[in-house]
């Protein structure tokens, strides 16, 4: 296996638009056509792109997320090399907060990466309702011999995307320029949250935001 994945699914309320329809529940546990949730797009993202180790990191308004993901026999995540695994924020000597954002979350959950073997990771999110094969990012991670690959998308100039990060590329596809949530977009290209990194790299980038008590990707 080229690649473990990692969804954060933490957000609750405060982190979405929903309003009250995200008040008892996480946004990646909302219902959609039916039985399906909207973490599960994720989930077969990650299965259909032979992704078998996958960790997601839950926190605000879970049980119904974590009680979905604990009845999901269908998906085919391998026991003896992988595994769904799903972490929520857990008080020890060394630390007693909730998770402060999205590097935070990872760094919380560090020996899942140092105790995995896998080269890459791909992070996406569980709130996203989408179908990707991630090994067509990875390739082209790969061929680009990326530090961080980022799925981004384009709008025309008569969407709003003020809620989203919205990135400059130059012509060979490399972010020039990164704004997030700004008050006037002045590029309609958005970052989809969804990236390819070497695993090793990650974590010296992870343990490095932590020293300097930065706790997201972005800000």
């Amino acid at each position: 296996m080229r690649a473990l994945g990692i969804i954060l699914a933490g957000g609750g309320t405060k982190h979405s638009k929903m309003g009250e329809l995200a008040a008892k529940r996480a946004v990646a546990a909302m219902p959609v056509a039916g039985s399906y949730r909207s973490i599960d797009f994720s989930l077969s993202n990650m299965t259909n792109s032979h992704i078998q180790k996958v960790a997601v990191l839950t926190q605000d308004n879970a049980r119904s997320l974590n009680e979905h993901l604990s009845s999901s026999k269908w998906w085919d995540f391998g026991r003896k090399q992988g595994g769904l695994y799903v972490f929520t924020p857990t008080r020890t000597a060394e630390n007693s907060d909730w998770y402060r954002g999205t590097a935070d979350s990872i760094a919380q959950n560090l020996e899942f990466l140092k105790d995995s073997h896998e080269p890459y990771v791909v992070i996406a999110s569980g709130d996203c309702v989408y179908k990707m094969d991630y090994n067509k990012v990875l390739e082209y991670h790969i061929a680009k011999k990326a530090d961080i690959t980022v799925v981004c998308k384009d709008f025309s100039d008569d969407v709003s995307v003020e809620r989203f990060g919205c990135v400059k590329t130059d012509e060979d596809g490399r972010i020039r320029e990164f704004e997030e949530k700004p008050v006037k977009a002045t590029s309609h290209t958005i970052s989809c949250g969804i990236y390819v990194i070497r695993r090793r790299q990650l974590i010296e980038m992870i343990e490095k935001a932590a020293e300097e008590n930065r706790y997201d990707f972005v800000s």
